[in-house]
């Protein structure tokens, strides 16, 4: 994806994009990244908790829960800035950790 070229050459940035669009979800921790996975997972199904879980291979009361907990932690309406929210969330995949912010403190309850 070009966009994320584009971050990657400047870590920074790419940095400073996720963590403004994450909040907390912007941290490099096990459980930051299955909520992150699941809120990209029901993006790219359109809504669907059901067509999430198929493609994630979960139940769809996890998935809910994984979204609900991750909206929680980001502290903003899933329509807030929404076009950084799904670039975020490219980023993080794309770049990984260059994306990521240091495991400040663990977030909890991603189920």
């Amino acid at each position: 994806m070009r966009l994320a070229s584009l971050l990657a050459a400047d870590p920074d940035a790419a940095r400073s994009l996720v963590a403004r669009a994450l909040g907390p979800l912007a941290q490099d921790t096990a459980s930051a990244d299955r909520l992150r996975q699941t809120l990209h997972g029901y993006l790219d199904a359109r809504g669907s908790y059901v067509a999430a879980a198929e493609r994630l291979h979960l139940h769809r009361n996890t998935v809910r829960y994984r979204v609900r907990r991750a909206l929680a932690l980001r502290g903003r309406a899933l329509d807030e800035n929404r076009l950084e929210l799904e670039l975020a969330l490219v980023a993080t995949r794309r770049l990984g950790s260059v994306a990521l912010l240091p495991d400040a403190t663990a977030v909890s309850g991603a189920g």
